[in-house]
């Protein structure tokens, strides 16, 4: 059964002890940052009195247009922007045309993956929006879908919105070499208790993204160790949010490892719901002699007259090939969801079991050739994948109509989206990439393998580079 969670941000209540909140930090003044700049493809939609909906170009954000909301056709626009919020999550997005009067509110839906938001940190995520002079406020109201991984609500106005985290820890994954050291933050942003007062607009929607700087951490632990070790490294406290982290001296045997900040003294209670012992993650993976691999697929297909209008899909993922132990591994394995980006309203059906064309599941076996000049005068990696089927993208959509007809479409397609579903056919019983690859053991980076189809409608590319401080 999909859960749905409707989180009131009215409702938002922190309960510390007193000792850590002074005051002065109740006073809600909005977050105030610089304006977000352009930072991708803007993508625009003619959308009229009956209403329709269109997507960013890198697929992270849907805007829907009921019908009735407009009473004549409209050009409307997605900007992805770089992202200033407090704790904000990938970009921002502008949207236009400003200043133009909603007859119905439009719905605003945020896509995000595992990796993003694991576990009950994804209950505390919220949407915010920034005004043209830097001022960040929150909607009051959304919902969150742990199961189709989307963040939506409804907007009465333009601006730029981003999704952000209530609290986070910064890096939220790194990679540090043997014997240095990195500093780690807790970040903590929301609503105040007396919201209320504070409504950002007349309609009742918003209300101000503060930062408050109330809080302490119970302790600090490396790979379950409170403090940690020699063994797995030392975390140093350097104020009641930050600590410094110092590598230890070789690859530990548990890599990468867990950073965990335990926040035992503070208690949140959103809507009702009371979390309690909540621990911020920081994966930090180790290094002396490694090498990051990089992943991307991508292709284009359909058309603006075809049903779904240009189709783009994306897939990403990396990893780290460490040669530090005998034998050599796979660590920091990131497999990403896959992407499918069209004039279609979209919901995943499969979002736990598809892995895209890219798809790391382990190594069955790492060779690593010792140099022998001058004929090879680095060392060669070879690595065989475990193999693992390829489950692509399943997806219950609704089109708008191209130009030339008068009404929609609805249905199921497995694999990807229209335009897609022949080479994505291919792929089925295939298993997902890499099953194979080879470079040398040197510094810089290299292109490792790259594909491109005549036309330039499939693309692939894999890249390593020698991780260095």
């Amino acid at each position: 059964m999909k859960k749905m969670l409707v989180i009131l941000f009215l409702c938002f209540a922190v309960t510390v002890s007193a000792r850590n909140i002074p005051a002065e930090d109740t006073t809600a003044k909005p977050a105030i940052t610089a304006i977000g700049k352009p930072d991708g493809e803007k993508t625009e939609m003619k959308i009229g009195k009956e209403g329709g909906s269109f997507t960013s170009s890198d697929g992270k954000i849907r805007l829907i247009i009921p019908g009735g909301a407009f009473s004549k056709k409209t050009t409307f626009s997605i900007q992805p922007t770089t992202n200033p919020a407090p704790n904000g999550n990938g970009k921002a997005y502008r949207l236009e045309p400003s200043g133009i009067k909603f007859q119905k509110p439009l719905q605003l839906v945020f896509y995000y993956d595992g990796e993003e938001s694991k576990g009950d940190m994804q209950l505390l995520t919220g949407i915010a929006m920034q005004n043209d002079n830097g001022e960040w406020y929150y909607l009051k109201k959304f919902t969150i879908d742990t199961v189709a991984k989307t963040i939506s609500g409804n907007i009465n106005h333009f601006s730029s919105y981003s999704t952000f985290e209530a609290l986070e820890i910064k890096p939220g994954s790194a990679k540090v070499k043997v014997n240095k050291s990195i500093p780690l933050e807790v970040h903590i942003t929301g609503p105040t208790p007396d919201v209320e007062e504070l409504t950002a607009l007349d309609d009742g929607t918003l209300a101000p993204l503060v930062k408050p700087k109330y809080m302490s951490i119970k302790n600090w632990t490396v790979n379950n160790i409170v403090n940690g070790n020699s063994s797995v490294g030392i975390t140093q406290a350097t104020s009641d949010l930050d600590v410094t982290y110092k590598a230890p001296a070789s690859v530990p045997a548990k890599n990468p490892v867990a950073i965990v900040a335990n926040l035992k003294d503070l208690d949140y209670t959103i809507n009702g719901q009371k979390f309690k012992d909540l621990k911020l993650v920081s994966n930090i993976t180790i290094y002396d002699d490694a090498y990051e691999v990089t992943m991307i697929a991508a292709m284009v297909g359909g058309s603006k007259e075809a049903w779904g209008g240009i189709v783009t899909y994306r897939d990403e993922g990396s990893f780290v090939v460490s040669l530090d132990k005998n034998p050599p591994t796979l660590v920091d394995i990131k497999n990403q969801l896959e992407v499918v980006t069209d004039n279609c309203e979209k919901i995943i059906l499969n979002p736990t079991t598809c892995t895209g064309i890219l798809h790391v599941a382990g190594a069955r076996g790492i060779k690593v050739t010792p140099a022998n000049p001058p004929g090879q005068p680095y060392p060669v990696v070879e690595i065989w994948f475990e193999k693992y089927p390829t489950e692509l993208t399943r997806y219950k959509f609704t089109c708008p109509p191209p130009p030339g007809h008068e009404s929609g479409s609805q249905g199921t397609i497995g694999f990807t989206a229209n335009g897609l579903a022949t080479p994505m056919l291919a792929m089925f019983g295939m298993p997902a990439l890499p099953t194979y690859l080879r470079f040398a053991a040197k510094d810089g980076e290299q292109t490792i393998l790259e594909k491109r189809s005549e036309g330039g409608e499939i693309y692939y590319k894999f890249s390593v580079r020698k991780l260095k401080e």
